[in-house]
């Protein structure tokens, strides 16, 4: 408790998850801090993290546990900014584990991107070129310069992809015509032969563009532009033209061709229309956010995208990178088009060094750890065992009253819980409480109850009522949006905008599986022909691949994280996850089989997904043996369960790791369309010592990930203090 003279503001952070960690951490930041504030974080069950917390199983050599999989995408800037502060302030020494965040996070570029095509599954591999600097330096390309990194990689990816052939076609003499005088306007002769590409369309798009830039006259521009938009509609023409007549033409054995030379297609006209829909609705000048009326595909449609666009395998994959399904159901795709371009420019074009960055352990120990080592040192208390029950507002509206926190357990000899252990150096959270610790620990083991489930927790062994100024003074709110309508029904009562996000801003379900195999990952992506899938040292990460588990990681970097008998190991890991079809309303608390069922679900969804798609990317776990009419059945046998040939084969999926995110706190907030508009600002709560943090607030981006969160919680701690000043891309584009 704190002291209830204190002259210092007291904080209340509740929840662990990003956006409340980024709030302490901002607020600890600040220049003699410990003299202004006292800060507790109040946390449910043993371990912080929220959506993001990892478990290590010690039972089954401390393997990592995830809540799904999760890696860093190169244009978090606010993120790794952050990151790199908390390693920096971790101070380990060189030889320790995860010393600085280098060793935390790798870079990563192999994503590849799965078509289906004729009742098979190819790969693109793609990757568009990276800026230069470091993740977290905080530069942003101005706006037009990222429309021109957009051109410019529409440019590189047609020049690798088109056959010789076709790409003297597409590109062939210079059009007399309007297009030959605009090209003698600009000072290219008409009568040019045109021997590359880049002179016949988007080299010229980029040129107009760039002009237009720099451009002092507003009207001028927008002729330069008007007329890029003409170029590049020619160009698209010309290339759909060549591509579906050569695709017409094509036999049997130019197959493996057609989805090469599709998926160009697609990516060229997708790319067109978001040019065209960037100029037409003068996103530079007005934002992103006012298109988050329309879905994206409505939007791209009201430009005159067309199927091919609409149904291209880079847009599939932008809505299943972030689970933009309306209940969790293929069925409905729903995602804001302005927070879904936004967000598309950015992963795309504006990443520093690699395409994604791979965490080197579990998130709990690469994240949460450092965060609560750090904070602990600074001087935050941290209160595990804290569900917050009830959040009770004045009766006026005007402040946060009290907070009814139920202590779900209490600490051997009335001290601290400590909640990390040791796993080969490095200290990490454990996928259940340290029982040993707790005065109910016998008790909560033995009735197999889950702390951190919304149907399957005890009874509180207390109540405490924190009172404002006697025990916070200010509220960080830092839970996600899910358990709101459970704690804070008071303020949905008093606040219309409360109540309009809840039923605007939708949350869904999402499910996960992990497995650990016996062969390594050369051994399964080789095929019994001796055909190798994928060649290249770094192990991929697969976007758009069969439902619901549609994204999947080899993880196999993460074996020597985890304590494996030496003389016999796992040889590789995978990590698969989707989303999780589910009604909207929440089962009511006494549904207790409601979670049980939903895990047992999410087995069976998840091996039945291994025996229908593993083939694919995995062909070495096909069984090869008896009956040979049925060549691409999985081999349970090549899962890892360390009593092996006791078991049968059938049985080792049972030993593997699946999970079914159906809690309140940990499903994913949504961005459908006209939602954006409800969310609320991380200091525009409405009551005076209230602020949120979550990437269910109004952000720079408006969807669930990491760099949302951040930002969150940075404009949660701005709320608080004034600092900090500058968020990168709070505004983007707007200045």
């Amino acid at each position: 408790m704190a002291d209830p003279v204190s002259t210092k503001t007291r904080i209340a952070v509740i929840g662990g998850g990003v956006g409340a960690m980024t709030t302490a951490y901002e607020l600890t930041e600040q220049p003699g801090w410990s003299d202004t504030y006292e800060i507790t974080v109040y946390q449910l069950g043993w371990r912080l993290g929220g959506k993001g917390a990892s478990g290590r199983n010690q039972a089954m050599s401390d393997r990592i546990e995830e809540h799904g999989l999760h890696f860093w995408f190169g244009y978090y800037e606010n993120a790794f900014n952050l990151i790199q502060r908390v390693y920096a302030a971790l101070g380990r020494s060189p030889d320790q584990p995860l010393a600085t965040w280098r060793d935390a996070f790798k870079p990563h570029s192999l994503f590849i991107l799965m078509q289906f095509h004729k009742a098979q599954w190819s790969e693109w591999h793609l990757k568009p070129p990276a800026m230069p600097g470091v993740p977290g330096d905080g530069t942003i390309p101005p706006f037009w310069e990222l429309v021109d990194r957009l051109l410019h990689a529409l440019h590189i990816h047609g020049k690798e992809c088109l056959p010789t052939d076709l790409h003297a076609q597409i590109t062939g003499t210079a059009p007399r015509g309007w297009l030959g005088r605009l090209l003698e306007r600009i000072g290219l002769l008409a009568e040019r032969v045109v021997e590359d590409v880049e002179a016949a369309g988007l080299h010229l798009v980029r040129d107009l563009v760039q002009r237009a830039a720099a451009h002092p006259d507003p009207s001028a521009a927008q002729d330069l532009l008007h007329e890029a938009i003409a170029v590049f509609e020619r160009f698209l023409g010309r290339a759909g033209s060549a591509i579906n007549a050569r695709i017409d033409r094509m036999i049997d054995n130019d197959i493996e061709a057609i989805p090469i030379l599709r998926r160009l297609l697609s990516l060229i006209e997708l790319g067109f229309y978001m040019f065209k829909g960037i100029l037409i609705d003068d996103v530079a000048c007005k934002g992103f956010t006012q298109l988050d009326h329309l879905d994206l595909r409505e939007w791209l449609a009201s430009h005159g995208a067309g199927s091919v666009a609409l149904d291209s395998d880079t847009l599939r994959v932008a809505y299943e990178s972030i689970f933009a399904f309306s209940q969790g159901s293929y069925a409905q795709p729903n995602l804001a088009a302005g927070a879904g371009l936004r967000g598309l420019l950015r992963l795309a074009f504006t990443y520093k060094e690699a395409f994604a960055w791979k965490m080197q352990a579990g998130m709990g120990d690469t994240i949460f750890g450092p965060f609560y080592e750090v904070l602990k040192a600074r001087g935050v208390k941290f209160e595990f065992f804290s569900a917050l029950r009830e959040i009770t507002p004045s009766d006026d509206g005007a402040r946060i009253e009290s907070l009814t926190i139920g202590r779900q357990a209490t600490i051997k000899g009335g001290g601290e819980y400590q909640p990390l252990y040791d796993v080969r150096g490095l200290p990490c959270w454990p996928n259940q409480p340290l029982f040993d610790q707790l005065n109910e620990g016998a008790h909560l083991q033995q009735s197999g109850v889950n702390l951190e489930s919304h149907w399957n927790q005890p009874a509180d062994v207390a109540t405490d009522i924190l009172l404002i100024g006697q025990h916070f003074d200010q509220v960080v709110l830092g839970t996600s949006i899910g358990p709101i309508p459970f704690i804070a029904p008071k303020i949905l009562m008093q606040k219309a905008p409360w109540q309009d996000m809840i039923d605007h801003v939708e949350i869904i379900g999402t499910q996960a599986f992990q497995i650990w195999t016996v062969p390594d990952s050369n051994k399964l992506q080789t095929a019994p022909d001796g055909e190798v899938l994928v060649e290249e040292s770094e192990r991929p990460i697969y976007g758009g691949f069969a439902q619901p588990h549609n994204t999947v990681s080899d993880m196999s970097h993460l074996l020597p994280r985890e304590s494996w008998p030496e003389l016999d190991p796992p040889g590789a890991i995978f990590y698969f996850c989707g989303p999780l079809p589910l009604a909207k309303a929440i089962p009511p608390l006494n549904d207790i089989f409601f979670p049980m069922i939903q895990s047992l679900s999410a087995n069976v969804r998840a091996s039945e997904w291994m025996r229908s798609n593993a083939q694919f990317i995995l062909p070495g776990s096909m069984f090869s043996g008896y009956p040979h009419s049925f060549p691409d059945t999985l081999d349970f046998g090549v899962l890892y369960d360390q009593l092996g040939p006791i078991i049968p084969a059938s049985q080792h999926f049972d030993k593997q790791f699946w999970r079914a995110n159906i809690d309140p706190s940990e499903r994913y907030v949504l961005t459908t369309k006209g939602s954006t508009m409800y969310r609320l600002r991380a200091g525009d709560t409405g009551y005076s010592n209230l602020v949120i943090a979550g990437d269910w607030t109004f952000t720079g981006l408006n969807y669930g990930c990491v760099e949302a969160a951040v930002m969150s919680g940075m404009e949660a701690c701005r709320a608080i203090c004034g600092s900090p000043k500058i968020i990168f891309g709070e505004n983007y584009p707007l200045p």
